[in-house]
């Protein structure tokens, strides 16, 4: 046998293992990014150029009980509009949806606590209130049974929960809240439980939020009212110098490093490395046995 087929079906045995083992599922993830930009209005309102970045990391809130559905979700939020130039602005307000239908959502939001963020002005938490108030590093317990008032969010539609630092409501107010001026971030903690049996994991509680989080496009001006995660700006300064402005932007979400979808190559499961030395071992000694028959006699 020729050397070049040789090594032709020597490349095949290999190929045919590392199929085998790409067809392993890819990494789970629990924490991803929300990225937002108000570059163009395809994402924003104004588009003034602000923009922030919300991190949502989940976890089981007890590990040791597999039967126990609840979950801890702690959210940065940060306000990454360049320090010291422009475009600027202050980050006064967040909000989201949970995965599901309204009617029957897949997760409750059991608690809220701000930490020290100071976003204390809570809208989605009351079923005869509009809005609700809760001090920094209390908790604010939700409902148990019943549906909370959705919380307004003009010109997107209502959201789960929606919270603010200071004003009448999660979508407009005062100009004059704290919030998170450019490059500052906060932290915001969440306890939820998950509807569905079939949602049983951290990484399956933060798949359903990505998937919802990115089940949105925005590729004409205006898409950005169809954003299930918003950030609101206000005290605006554009980068063209304008002054006074506000903005309401949409987020996309990112994939953490390893996280399905992503081009990042993982280790070789054990079932396709194994069929590939399987394969491959058999296959040069296929290749061994018909060189010796078609050697010539001595």
């Amino acid at each position: 046998m020729g050397s070049a087929r040789r090594n032709q079906l020597l490349s095949v045995g290999c190929l045919a293992g590392l199929l085998v083992g790409s067809a392993a599922p890819a990494m789970a993830f629990t924490t991803f990014d929300v990225d937002f930009s108000a570059a163009d209005k395809k994402t924003s309102a104004e588009a003034t150029g602000v923009s922030g970045k919300m991190t949502f990391s989940f976890s089981k809130l007890n590990p040791s009980d597999a039967a126990d559905n609840r979950y801890t979700l702690d959210l940065n939020i940060k306000n990454t509009s360049p320090l010291g130039s422009n475009p600027s602005g202050t980050l006064t307000a967040f909000a989201f949806n949970v995965p599901g239908p309204t009617s029957s959502p897949d997760f409750k939001l059991l608690t809220y606590n701000p930490l020290n963020s100071g976003f204390g002005d809570v809208y989605g938490a009351s079923l005869t209130r509009r809005e609700v108030n809760v001090s920094n590093n209390q908790n604010l317990i939700f409902p148990t049974t019943g549906k909370p008032i959705r919380a307004a969010y003009a010109p997107f539609d209502s959201f789960t929960f929606c919270a603010r630092d200071t004003g009448n409501n999660c979508h407009g107010g005062s100009q004059n809240g704290t919030g998170l001026t450019d490059d500052q971030s906060a932290a915001v903690r969440f306890t939820l439980a998950s509807s569905k049996s079939t949602i049983n994991s951290a990484s399956l509680v933060a798949q359903s939020f990505f998937d919802l989080f990115n089940s949105r496009t925005f590729t004409q001006d205006g898409d950005f009212k169809n954003a299930q995660v918003a950030l609101r700006f206000q005290n605006v300064t554009t980068s063209s110098g304008a002054q006074g402005k506000s903005d309401k932007v949409a987020g996309v979400p990112r994939k953490p490093p390893q996280g399905p979808g992503d081009e990042v190559p993982g280790p070789l499961p054990v079932l396709g490395a194994a069929t590939a030395f399987a394969f491959s071992r058999r296959l040069r000694r296929r290749i061994a046995t018909a060189e010796l028959r078609t050697q010539p006699a001595a």
